[in-house]
């Protein structure tokens, strides 16, 4: 076996150079392909690279599009409150010297539990848009006016002085803000000003949630 494997060495030394690379094979013309090859893979690579990381990049966009969905179809926000309770009778709230927040205590409704009808406080469970309404009614001689405050910033009033023609004056307010969560919505009522109310509920504070953000 030795002998054997001697035997083809020697042959294949013995095959001149022109055997082994064809006269009409030019090196550095290959070469030269080659190195085209390689560059056009680099290419492909960093297009292939530079695609994943868009993918990944829409990935995370969609996932964080699909969690804000899924938070706006879950969180539902809504309330109305009538400033008082009573079945009978009726109240007059002020004046006083100093303003002082009005608590809407009768929660109509109050899907969510973001309205305290204890304080009369509406606190943002999630960032959004929320609409907020108030309606303010108060007959006879003294002027009435309330405020809609965020964060204990004055944001909106309403206000009306004593009817000159009639007994009973109504004014009202809204707006639509951009609350960040744990923002804190209520109504004051102005120094010197008055409210009234009755079983007819017509002091009402309302908002809802539009949208998440």
């Amino acid at each position: 076996m030795l002998i054997l494997i001697t035997i083809l060495m020697l042959n294949v030394w013995a095959i001149p150079a022109d055997d082994l690379f064809p006269s009409n094979i030019n090196i550095l013309e290959e070469l030269g392909k080659i190195k085209i090859i390689e560059t056009r893979m680099q290419s492909m690579e960093e297009e292939m690279e530079r695609l994943r990381t868009e993918n990944t990049a829409l990935t995370t966009k969609l996932k964080t599009f699909e969690e804000k969905t899924e938070v706006s179809e879950r969180v539902k926000v809504a309330f109305s409150a009538s400033l008082s309770t009573l079945k009978d009778g009726f109240q007059f709230i002020g004046p006083y010297t100093q303003t002082t927040t009005l608590v809407y205590k009768n929660a109509i409704t109050n899907i969510g539990n973001a309205y305290n009808n204890n304080s009369g406080i509406f606190t943002a469970p999630v960032k959004g848009v929320y609409f907020f309404n108030f309606v303010v009614f108060n007959p006879h001689d003294i002027s009435t006016g309330v405020k809609l405050l965020k964060n204990g910033n004055v944001v909106v009033t309403a206000t009306d002085n004593p009817p000159k023609q009639d007994t009973e004056d109504t004014t009202f307010n809204s707006v639509s803000l951009i609350l960040e969560q744990g923002d804190h919505i209520y109504l004051q009522l102005m120094e010197n000003c008055r409210v009234y109310t009755d079983k007819g509920r017509r002091n009402t504070f309302s908002g809802h949630l539009l949208f998440t953000m």
